[in-house]
């Protein structure tokens, strides 16, 4: 009986080993494809990331450019009211001088 033994215990030693060698290969098969997939998605992310800070960067220029043409029309839109002031003064002016009648004002 005990080279029955021996055999039955050396078959469940095997079986055992094996059973162990197998799920080791699951575990890391499967440790290795949550990584590929961890991977992939931080690599996913860094590519929006990237996408994003350009958006961002473009958006700057805009509102840079914007601002920088909203100063340019605030200071037309301000020579353009003392230009109309100055022309109100001088219409007022001229009203306020006498006008010439008859022929005299024909000349003018």
């Amino acid at each position: 009986m005990d080279g029955l033994s021996s055999g039955w215990l050396s078959a469940v030693s095997f079986v055992a080993l094996l059973a162990g060698v197998t799920i080791s290969v699951v575990v890391l098969a499967a440790v290795g494809s949550i990584r590929r997939s961890l991977n992939d998605g931080t690599a996913r992310q860094s590519q929006q990331i990237r996408k994003l800070a350009e958006t961002v960067a473009t958006l700057n220029a805009q509102q840079r450019n914007a601002e920088t043409r909203i100063q340019q029309l605030t200071d037309a839109n301000r020579k353009l009211t003392e230009e109309l002031a100055a022309l109100r003064e001088r219409l007022g002016d001229g009203e306020s001088v006498p006008r010439a009648t008859g022929a005299a004002r024909l000349l003018h």
